[in-house]
């Protein structure tokens, strides 16, 4: 490991956040190996142990919290009240995991002489995004652990000092040795990580391109775990009863929040005509005032997106909308360099979703606004999707949401929430391209398990139980 992995904040070239030992094929293989010879002391140490480190880990995440929101917002860009969001949820994943998660991999009994067993996976690995680099990859590990398994941890190259915080917090919580490893790397480490023979599963957060890729990878390993939380192409529907002020405000957050680079992140909103252009003409205003800055100010919702890179795709799609017919409504970058950007609204007089700008997830704070003729006519254009994570129903009348429960076709459904609403205590996935039915959140911890059937009996022959024509021993 002879190469390095810098980290470079994208507010600012010249903040190098750390760097770090790039992983090679062989550091992959050492630490896979010791993984494996960590597992079975702690699958067989019992919840009770395994709770107490997970406990140690909760108590330290929450004592350092602002240090890792500090870290989280220098090193991706996030703005600091998003990042101190994200720092508190590492704690509260370990208090749902053992308070709830573990509830839905307990033992049970399934009649006289009939139960079932969970028993960890083995080693699992974990590949993080940069979006949430301490959440959605906490996420993940926290169930793992907690159901008996090993990890071995591969950050995001974008996130590199984020992912070796963490490692250092699970040793500082006292977790043996081997039983949480790190690897640093790209696409390259992530793959030999997850192709590996002592690797029993993947559990994995990133776009949809990725988790194509690592699913055709893993094709001829059939008993591999392979857990895909993927990308999103979310939508809102605001009906004609809707609170308009409750509605821009939903909507806007959902556009902006960690600078639109959430896998929930809004991108398409369906609007009933009758109120289709006074919400047009407030969500537009209220895009325009969103305060753009540096990350570490308190006063700033939005920061950069996480790279130049990211910035240029975003542009291209802003420039493949108006190819698409779409009318420009929000967008003012007044001195705006990137990667920073400013949040982005299109109009579109129909709900033909054709081109790539309707189509592909594009990662940033950018929304195209349709106008449907009705309920019906809404449900529709969500379901036009190659995606299936999130979708909000904006209005008064329930019965109108309960119409939609079922008939979008998400994982998530939110009633006059925006798209980017999560609770730790519900599933969280999505369908087609959005995940392949491993949903996280409380659910982590079915998938991070295998279960074993028993038929039992405690002995004593019974002749009469043999049937018609089979003699007796």
């Amino acid at each position: 490991m002879s190469d390095l992995l810098r980290s470079v904040s994208p507010a600012d070239p010249r903040d190098e956040v750390g760097r770090f030992p790039l992983a090679d094929a062989r550091a992959v293989d050492d630490a896979v190996a010791r993984s494996r010879a960590a597992f079975p002391a702690w699958r067989d140490a019992g919840l009770e142990a395994r709770a107490a480190v997970l406990r140690r880990f909760a108590a330290l995440a929450s004592d350092r919290a602002d240090e890792l929101a500090r870290l989280v917002a220098r090193e991706v860009g996030k703005a600091l009240w998003d990042a101190r969001a994200e720092a508190v949820l590492l704690p509260a994943k370990v208090e749902v995991t053992l308070a709830d998660g573990m509830r839905f991999a307990a033992d049970f009994e399934a009649g006289p002489g009939a139960r079932a067993t969970f028993h960890p996976r083995g080693v699992l690995a974990v590949l993080g995004p940069f979006n949430f680099p301490a959440h959605l990859p906490n996420g993940h590990v926290v169930p793992a652990l907690a159901t008996g398994n090993c990890v071995v941890l591969k950050p995001s190259e974008l996130a590199p000092a984020v992912g070796a915080w963490m490692a250092e917090l699970w040793r500082a919580a006292a977790l043996p040795a081997g039983v949480l490893e790190l690897v640093q790397g790209g696409a390259d480490v992530g793959r030999r990580l997850a192709l590996h023979d002592g690797v029993d599963g993947v559990l994995f957060t990133g776009s949809w391109a990725a988790g194509r890729a690592l699913a055709e990878a893993v094709l001829d390993q059939p008993g591999k775990l392979l857990a895909l939380e993927m990308g999103g192409k979310n939508a809102m529907v605001v009906l004609a009863d809707a609170d308009l002020e409750l509605a821009v405000a939903e909507a806007a957050l959902s556009i902006c929040a960690t600078t639109g680079q959430r896998c929930s992140s809004l991108s398409r909103i369906f609007v009933e005509a009758p109120l289709f252009d006074a919400f047009a003409e407030r969500l537009a205003k209220t895009l325009g005032g969103v305060r753009i800055g540096a990350p570490l100010d308190p006063r700033v919702f939005m920061g950069p997106l996480v790279s130049r890179r990211a910035f240029e795709r975003v542009m291209r799609y802003r420039g493949l909308a108006a190819e698409a017919g779409g009318e420009r409504i929000a967008v003012s970058e007044p001195g705006l360099a990137p990667p920073w950007i400013a949040p982005g609204l299109v109009r579109f007089a129909d709900t033909g979703q054709r081109h790539a700008c309707h189509r592909d997830e594009i990662f940033g704070p950018e929304a195209c606004l349709h106008p449907v003729a009705g309920l019906d006519h809404a449900v529709e254009a969500v379901n036009d999707s190659d995606y299936g994570l999130a979708a909000s129903v904006m209005t008064r009348d329930r019965s109108k949401y309960e119409h939609c429960v079922g008939r979008i076709r998400t994982g998530v459904l939110n009633w006059n929430r925006g798209t980017i609403g999560a609770s730790g205590r519900l599933p969280f996935g999505g369908r087609g391209r959005s995940g392949n039915d491993r949903p996280a959140g409380i659910l982590s911890s079915v998938y991070c398990s295998v279960v074993q059937s028993h038929l039992e009996h405690a002995g004593g022959f019974d002749a009469s139980a043999l049937p018609p024509g089979m003699p007796r021993p």
